[in-house]
């Protein structure tokens, strides 16, 4: 049981870490963020703006797109979200075995870290073992239940239409992002996160919305409307680390890709924002970036 514990932990921290941003109105008809790249040949692919969520508004916008599946060769998400990559996630959120967040954190911190996270059911010996950015992260999403977010909905669908399926990033280039942080910020992270444990359902539901109702732009808004109250080293973080590191390695690994063969590309939609956003990046490449609708 611990260990099942542990690995549903980890996709939490890993992928939804782009949650403490990201994404996403009860609209049934909702479309989601997709987008068709046109270039010179005479085959389009597809930019798709996700949400790392279980949320039944989101992951049915997978029917909406699935059949766009079927006209690329090649499926490109954040990263491959197989076993392997989650038992690796597994491994990497904790701390080495003769450290404890309450010793990092102190007694005082970490009983308030167990009181904010009382509702998702975490064992207070699993808070112990997390690194502060991924106890952060735990407290900046919903409880798990099926796991079945919407990046996993997108590449077990590539899976069965038999799509090749590669990542833009490895999970050891994701995780560094976080352990790059420093002790200090870790932990400036983990306090913010405890003190605003409280508004995450509201937050999350205000960025749950506005990703249905499919604005890049008054997303953009909202995420950092949330995270503007921050402590200016961690917003930095945000933004520098985060997003905009990211997206050059993540635009330089898709731009190869297009110049090669047909792609659906699916990662989180901020990503797609802003002048480091990869559709400004396509664009600035020649590509026609257009809003696709059914």
């Amino acid at each position: 049981m611990p260990i099942r514990i542990a690995i549903c932990q980890a996709m939490r921290a890993a992928f939804g870490a782009v949650l403490l941003l990201l994404l996403v109105s009860s609209r049934s008809d909702a479309a989601g963020f997709v987008y068709r790249i046109i270039g010179d040949g005479p085959v389009a692919s597809y930019l798709v703006g996700t949400r790392h969520s279980e949320d039944p508004r989101v992951t049915r916008l997978l029917s909406t797109f699935a059949p766009l599946i079927r006209e690329v060769d090649v499926v490109a998400v954040e990263v491959v979200p197989d076993a392997v990559t989650l038992l690796a996630i597994g491994a990497a959120t904790l701390l080495p075995i003769d450290q404890s967040l309450r010793s990092l954190i102190g007694e005082h911190r970490f009983r308030d870290l167990q009181a904010a996270a009382q509702e998702l059911d975490i064992p207070g010996a699993l808070l112990d073992r997390l690194k502060p950015w991924a106890a952060a992260v735990t407290l900046g999403m919903p409880g798990a239940k099926s796991g079945r977010f919407l990046d996993m909905e997108i590449y077990l669908e590539a899976l069965r239409q038999q799509r090749r399926v590669i990542g833009l990033e490895s999970a050891a280039e994701q995780l560094q992002v976080f352990d790059d942080m420093s002790p200090a910020l870790q932990i400036m992270l983990l306090e913010d996160a405890i003190k605003n444990a409280h508004l995450m359902p509201k937050q999350f539901e205000e960025l749950t919305s506005v990703f249905l109702d499919g604005d890049l732009e008054a997303l953009d808004r909202a995420a950092r409307a949330q995270y503007a109250n921050m402590p200016p080293e961690v917003s930095r973080w945000f933004d520098e680390a985060l997003l905009e590191r990211r997206n050059v390695r993540m635009f330089e690994r898709l731009s190869s890709l297009l110049d090669q063969q047909s792609v659906l590309v699916a990662i989180g939609a901020l990503h797609l924002v802003g002048d480091s956003g990869l559709i400004a990046g396509l664009r600035g490449l020649g590509y026609r970036v257009e809003r696709w609708s059914d």
